[in-house]
Parts: C-alpha cells; sequence; structure tokens
C-alpha cells in the first residue's frame, strides 16, 4: 500500500517536473496530480464495481476508511516481522469485506481488492511507459 502512494506521488510529480528536482514551489501540482489520480481511481473502482449512485455514496468512505487504516498499518515501525505485517493487512482487509457487503453483494465485495490491484497495475505500467518515453528523448537532447 505504500509502495503505490510513493508510486503515485512519483508519478505525479514526474509528470509536472519533466525529471526537474522537486521543490516546495511545485507541492500545489503534486497535491493536484494525487487529486485527479485518486478521482480516475474512483471512476475505474466505481466502474468495474457497477456501483449504482446511492451504493457509491454508501461504498467510498468505507473504502477511504479502509485506505487509511492500510497506510497506518503499512507504515508502523513496530511490526519487524514481514510475514506479521502481511497477516495484519490481510486481517483489515478481511474486515472491510465483512464491511463492502453492507453495501453490496458478497460476490462484489470481493472484487473490490482485485479492482484496486488492477487500478495499481495500470497506474504502474502507465508510469514505466513515461519513464521509458523519458530515456529515449534525453539522449537525443543532449545531442543537440
Amino acid at each position: 500500500m505504500k509502495s503505490i502512494s510513493v508510486l503515485l506521488i512519483s508519478l505525479a510529480i514526474y509528470s509536472h517536473t519533466n525529471g526537474q528536482a522537486f521543490t516546495p514551489e511545485r507541492a500545489d501540482v503534486k497535491s493536484n496530480d494525487l487529486r485527479k489520480i485518486q478521482a480516475m481511481e474512483m471512476a475505474f473502482i466505481t466502474k468495474e464495481l457497477n456501483l449504482s449512485p446511492d451504493e457509491a455514496q454508501k461504498f467510498w468512505p468505507v473504502f477511504n476508511q479502509y485506505r487509511n487504516e492500510l497506510k497506518g498499518m503499512a507504515g508502523e515501525r513496530k511490526v519487524g516481522d514481514q510475514l506479521e505485517k502481511q497477516q495484519k493487512m490481510l486481517d483489515i482487509r478481511k474486515k472491510y469485506r465483512e464491511d463492502f457487503t453492507k453495501v453490496m453483494s458478497h460476490e462484489r465485495a470481493n472484487k473490490v481488492f482485485g479492482a484496486e490491484e488492477e487500478f495499481k497495475s495500470l497506474v504502474r505500467r502507465e508510469f514505466q511507459k513515461r519513464q521509458a518515453e523519458k530515456n529515449q528523448l534525453e539522449p537525443r537532447k543532449k545531442g543537440f
């Protein structure tokens, strides 16, 4: 979870800085890009789960609470054992799966985590594509 946050921030920073160093003046650009990515994630998951407007209104506060709990757990320094950390994250997912079933069917509640991972993969691939494009352009710039 922590790695996706870093990835999203890196993608946002890269897309507006063209590889230049990040400065405090660019903080507003970063937060704006992060909001855009979060909005894209929201649209993607809403579509993947086929949420009605009523379901979406109930689902997103629960999902955001789930995400915040995962982030908090991922940032804990106390958990030294990787398997223990993964188990705690799994326990959080199980807990929230039950909360999601209060909003939608059990089948769709199970799909939340797959949709979340699919979105992460899309962002990761886009970031890699942009990195590759940047690397292809840099040698040309140096030659001029």
